[in-house]
């Protein structure tokens, strides 16, 4: 969702306590959700290239959703913090980029919500189907990306002759071309459904169907397995599993479904009234706000429970942090071993500092 330029015109008439409080918000919480979001996708991305991602459905979908969102930061966000800290719209300094970046966030935020649901469907499929790793290849899974890529590019593709510069009272700025109002007010609505609501139907679908198969896998465990304690090990995976899927599609619904709400209203009501106006831009920041956080933490909800990105996020840090030895005549060299196979052994020899300049024969 982007904001929309009728509303900017007018931002600048606006003085009061509500409008004021608007602009802090963007101000003090974008740099902060841009930072951390940028941060955190740089250090999922590297953790997903040294494990392989291309390797693994899950990684080859979680790194494509990281680079996306790591995207909407910098083409959406980047852009809201300059027009509110220093009045300058990005998009009016060319109609390239005026049509290129309303294409680029409405087109990266829908890929997000899909890519979600592709992720979705392939933890159902693995939940499901004993023939997971022949139905679910590599091959299927870029196919996948590649169709939704291609449906969403050209479901969007009309942005580049809708919108661009245009003159009002004797100022050039960019909005959408004339005689496509009509059209731009009705893709609001079908960007709601394509964005969200659709988006988190079948997610949430799929998750009741997944709860459904781990509650019988677990009580049939509970019945077959022999020892207490692996069944409550087995049991704490599966908790795991289930609070994932609800927190993601849950705050999945809760970032999006307001801002799309709040951009439908706005087409509605008459935003001349400065109070209305004060009490939307009040509102609308908090929501944009809360919509880009999703894509500040999105890929954190599902790499916290992988443990092998959890281990290369720390093998980062250690790598990054500086080594300090303690005296001694002897000190320990750890080589680990390749990661083509994904182990975690590593092999530890001791070597001596001390060289000798006499051997006894």
């Amino acid at each position: 969702m982007d904001k929309n330029n009728s509303t900017i015109q007018i931002a600048f008439i606006c003085e009061n306590d509500l409008c004021k409080a608007a602009n802090y918000v963007w101000m003090i919480i974008s740099p902060v959700l841009l930072v951390f979001g940028l941060f955190g996708g740089f250090l999922i991305a590297t953790a997903l290239i040294r494990i392989r991602s291309h390797t693994s459905p899950l990684s080859l979908f979680l790194f494509i959703l990281t680079i996306t969102d790591v995207s909407i930061l910098c083409v959406g966000l980047v852009r809201l913090w300059i027009l509110e800290t220093w009045e300058l719209d990005i998009r009016d300094l060319s109609n390239a980029g005026c049509k290129l970046l309303h294409f680029l966030v409405y087109f990266s935020m829908q890929f997000s919500s899909w890519i979600l649901v592709c992720v979705t469907i392939e933890r159902f499929l693995k939940c499901r189907c004993i023939v997971y790793s022949s139905m679910v290849t590599i091959r299927r899974c870029k196919l996948a990306i590649g169709v939704v890529f291609l449906v969403l590019g050209s479901l969007n593709s009309h942005y580049f002759w809708t919108h661009g510069f245009i003159t009002t009272q004797n100022k050039t700025t960019c909005g959408v071309q004339p005689g496509y109002e009509t059209f731009d007010e009705w893709y609001i609505k079908v960007d709601l459904f394509i964005l969200c609501v659709v988006p988190f139907i079948i997610m949430m679908t799929l998750d009741f169907f997944i709860l459904r198969i781990l509650k019988a896998a677990r009580l049939f465990r509970q019945a077959s397995v022999a020892t207490s304690q692996m069944y409550n090990k087995l049991k704490k995976v599966d908790q795991r599993l289930t609070k994932m899927l609800l927190i993601t599609n849950l705050y999945f619904l809760f970032s999006t479904l307001p801002v799309s709400i709040i951009f439908i209203l706005k087409s509605y009501l008459n935003s001349q009234s400065e109070t209305l106006y004060s009490v939307l831009s009040l509102i609308g920041s908090i929501v944009y706000t809360l919509q880009y956080s999703n894509y500040s933490v999105n890929c954190i909800f599902y790499t916290v429970y992988d443990k092998r990105i959890r281990r290369h996020i720390k093998q980062i840090f250690r790598i990054a942090k500086p080594r300090l030895r303690s005296p001694g005549s002897q000190y320990t060299v750890r080589s680990s071993s390749s990661e083509m196979s994904e182990g975690i052994s590593t092999v530890t020899s001791q070597v001596s500092i001390r060289t000798f300049s006499q051997i006894d024969q």
